[in-house]
C-alpha cells in the first residue's frame, strides 16, 4: 500500500514516527526548507530531516503568498502525488489545505490527526485556544479529509483532562504521541470499510484561528494594574485577554501559558523617550496580583525582574508608554 504522508513539525514526526513502524510511509509532503534563526540558515522542516534519515522520498511544494494555508498551484501538487499513485493520505500538523483533486484520486482518501476534540476547535491553533478557553479536558481525533480544515467524519477520539498548570508544548506531545497510537488502531477497520467515521456537529464548531505575535500584546495599563492587584472588567480590556472572564492577574497568567511560547506575551514601554517592547518571558499569580519572574527588553538579554525594575523603573527618565 502507497501512503503519502503529509506534515512539517516536530509533531508530525511523532506521528510519522509511529505509523512508519506499521503501515510504511511512500512519500513524504512537506513545506518548504525556510530561512531559520539570526543567521536565516535555510533549514528543512523535522519532517523532511525525519524522512531522509529513513531514506523516504520527500516533496515540497510553493505556498500562496495571498493565502499561507494553500498551495501557490493545486494542479502541480495534484499531478506530482499521482504519479505515486496513491491509496492514503494521512495528516498531521501539515498547514495547508489538501486539494480535492489528489484526495478523489486516492483509493481510501484520506486520514487526518487533529489536537482537539473536534469538531470543537478546528483550524492551525487548537491547543492554545484550548487554554484560552479555561477547557476541562481536550484530546485528539482521528477523521477522513475533505477540501475543507478538519471538517471530515470522526473515525476515533481520546480524551485527556487539563490542569491549569499544563503548558502547549507538554500538551502536544501527548495528543500526537495518542494520536499516533490511535491511527495505527484505527487504520485497519476503515481501510477494510467497517469504520466508515461519524459526521461531525455543525452546531458544536468552534474555530482555533491562527495566532499572530500581536495576539501577545497586553497594554502596560494592564499590566500595572495586575501588579497592583487590581481587577479591569473584561469587557474594558482589549485583545485576546478581554475574552477571559476572570480577574486580570489570573487572566495575564492564563494567557501567558497558552501562548508559551510563541508569540508570549508583551508589552510596550518608553525608555528616554524611545519606545521598546519587552516580553514578559514568565509570571504567575501570587496573593492575587501579578508576579513578574523573568523579563527580555528588546535589544537585551533576558532578566529578573527586580533588575528589571530597579534598573529602568525607577528611573526618572523612565515611565511606561501606556499606549
Amino acid at each position: 500500500m502507497t501512503i503519502v504522508f503529509f506534515g512539517s513539525t516536530d509533531d508530525s514526526v511523532i506521528v510519522a514516527r509511529g505509523l512508519h513502524k506499521k503501515f510504511p510511509i511512500s512519500l513524504v509532503v512537506t513545506q518548504p526548507a525556510k530561512p531559520v534563526g539570526r543567521n536565516k540558515t535555510i533549514t528543512p522542516t523535522p519532517v523532511e530531516l525525519w524522512a531522509k534519515k529513513n531514506t523516504i522520498p520527500v516533496l515540497s511544494f510553493p505556498t500562496n503568498p495571498e493565502h499561507q494555508s494553500r498551495f501557490q498551484s493545486d494542479a502541480d501538487v495534484t499531478n506530482a502525488i499521482s504519479t505515486f499513485h496513491p491509496d492514503l493520505l494521512v495528516l498531521a500538523c501539515f498547514g495547508e489545505r489538501i486539494p480535492g483533486d489528489i484526495i478523489g484520486k486516492t483509493k481510501h482518501g484520506g486520514i487526518n490527526v487533529h489536537p482537539s476534540l473536534l469538531p470543537r476547535w478546528r483550524g492551525a491553533y487548537p491547543v492554545p485556544w484550548t487554554i484560552i478557553a479555561k477547557d476541562t479536558q481536550t484530546g485528539v481525533t482521528v477523521s477522513t479529509i475533505t477540501e475543507h480544515f478538519d471538517d471530515g467524519r470522526t473515525l476515533a477520539q481520546k480524551k485527556i483532562p487539563l490542569t491549569p498548570k499544563d503548558l502547549p508544548g507538554d500538551i502536544r506531545k501527548t495528543l500526537f504521541t495518542m494520536g499516533a497510537e490511535l491511527l495505527v488502531q484505527t487504520l485497519p477497520d476503515f481501510l477494510s470499510g467497517k469504520n466508515k467515521g461519524i459526521p461531525q456537529k455543525k452546531e458544536d464548531v468552534t474555530v482555533a484561528r491562527r495566532l499572530t505575535r500581536d495576539d501577545g500584546y497586553i497594554p502596560w495599563e494592564l499590566i500595572a494594574s495586575a501588579l497592583e492587584g487590581m481587577d479591569i472588567s473584561h469587557e474594558k480590556r482589549s485583545g485576546l485577554i478581554q475574552t477571559i472572564i476572570e480577574p486580570l492577574p489570573e487572566a495575564i497568567v492564563r494567557i501567558s501559558r497558552a501562548l508559551s511560547p510563541w508569540p508570549g506575551i508583551w508589552t510596550k514601554i518608553s525608555i528616554q523617550g524611545i519606545e521598546k517592547r519587552l516580553k514578559i518571558l514568565a509570571c504567575l499569580v501570587h496573593e492575587h496580583k501579578l508576579a513578574i519572574q523573568t523579563v527580555q527588553l528588546e535589544g537585551k538579554q533576558p532578566v529578573d525582574w527586580k533588575t528589571f525594575h530597579n534598573a529602568y523603573l525607577t528611573d526618572k527618565t523612565t515611565a511606561p508608554s501606556g499606549k
